[in-house]
Formats: structure tokens, sequence, C-alpha cells
């Protein structure tokens, strides 16, 4: 009996470890990321690698957990980069700054998803329905949203100045944040995917804009033959100059 019990103990114990090493190890590959964000060359690779790139997703079920996680205020959409791409990870933030989750998204590279978004030029939203202030600030209408993508893609036809477009007075973004109540809006609406895409703002810089997609990463509308479409929101804070640069 002693022995079973024991035998239980280590195979605890070899488990426990294995589950450390390897939240160690996803630690490790994000941060790595991150720092090869900082020091990226974006050069015609980045360019073309980057321009393949639909969409960021981030699968409804798990960033509804993210931001109905007790004390999350904030979330922060942090940039890293590997094989020439821009990679983002949605990271919950309390009041302190302290993470409390991290959800990684799925690199959408699909050109036909990339075609389905001139759909939004088309739609519209509801203006006579109730929303908080908070979201009023933050929501874009439709066809502003495809402009800023579609420049976004024109913007990596050349190289030059991609820099600048991805940086605040010559320091590269780190995050995006956005208060969690606008993204549990969003999650609310039990679309299968929520889609991060790039785009270029009337500034010049690059920002993120969220759009409710379906199953089949299609633009959700609120029915199938209506032209509204759910909420689109845009007005993540960049940081720098947002923020603290040194605790993404």
């Amino acid at each position: 009996m002693k022995k079973i019990i024991l035998g239980a103990a280590v195979m605890f114990l070899m488990v426990s470890c294995q589950k450390d090493n390897s939240q160690e190890e996803v630690n490790a590959i994000s941060k790595t990321e991150k720092e090869n964000w900082l020091k990226a060359d974006l050069n015609t690779e980045f360019a073309s690698s980057q321009k393949q790139v639909t969409a960021y997703l981030f699968p409804t079920q798990e960033l509804d957990k993210l931001v109905n996680t007790p004390n999350v205020e904030e979330v922060r959409f942090v940039l890293g980069y590997a094989d020439n791409t821009i990679q983002i990870e949605v990271v919950g933030i309390d009041e302190s700054g302290k993470k409390l989750g991290i959800v990684k998204s799925v690199v959408l590279k699909d050109i036909s998803v990339q075609n389905n978004l001139v759909e939004l030029k088309k739609l519209t939203v509801n203006t006579a329905k109730k929303r908080s202030l908070l979201l009023n600030e933050h929501i874009l209408l439709p066809n502003y949203a495809f402009t800023w993508i579609d420049a976004w893609q024109e913007k990596l036809n050349t190289v030059s100045d991609l820099d600048e477009a991805l940086s605040y007075e010559g320091t590269r973004f780190r995050y995006y944040s956005l208060e969690a109540a606008v993204v549990k809006e969003m999650t609310s609406k039990k679309s299968a995917n929520v889609g991060l895409f790039l785009g270029l703002n009337q500034k010049g810089k690059v920002t993120t804009i969220l759009v409710n997609l379906d199953k089949n990463n299609g633009i959700k509308k609120t029915s199938l033959t209506s032209k509204d479409t759910e909420d689109v929101y845009d007005a993540t804070r960049p940081c720098p100059p947002n923020g603290d640069p040194d605790k993404p």
C-alpha cells in the first residue's frame, strides 16, 4: 500500500514539473518574440510575409473566459515577431497592471477572407442601438474599418515608412490596450472568433480593429438577412505613448 502511495506521489511530482517546465518554455518563447519585435528589420521580407496575414483569430470562448476573469480591467494586445511576421497575444490586466491570463492568437492566412472584407463597405451599424459611453468611444463604422485595413495592405506593397507607421517618436509600439468591458461586449455575441485586423488610421499609424467573425470567418451580422454588422471596435491605445513600455 505504501509503495502505491509513494508511486502516486512521484507521478504527481513528475507531472507537476512537466507542467511547470512547459509553462516556462511558453513564457520564454513569448519573451523572445517580444524582444525580436523591437529589433526586427521591417524590410521586403517582412512586408511580403505580413501581406499574407488576413487576421489574428482569438477563439471567442477563450477570450470570454479571459475578460470575465475576476479583477481583469484591461486587455493588452501584445506584439511579438517570428517568421518575418507580427505575432499577437492578448493579456488580461488588473488595476495594478498584474497579468491575470493570456490568450494567443491564430494567424489566419486566407485570401478568400481578405476578399470578403469588401463586404464591410456595404454594411452599417445600428445607430439607434443604446450603448454605453465607453462603447461609443471605441465603435468604428464598418466602411472606415475596411478603408483602414485596405490602407495597411497597400502600405505593405512598399517598405517605405513601415517603421514610422509602427512607432511613436522612433520607439516601436509594444502593445495596444483596451478596456475589458469592450471585449466583453463582443464575446457576448457568441461569435466563433473575434478577429483582430491591422489597419492604418488617419494619422498614418497602425492600429488594431476588432470584428466578430462567424464559423467561416466571415463578418458576423445581426441576422442572416441584415445589413447591420455586429459592432466593430477600434480606439485601442498604443504603447508608447500610452502605458509603460517597460511593462508589457
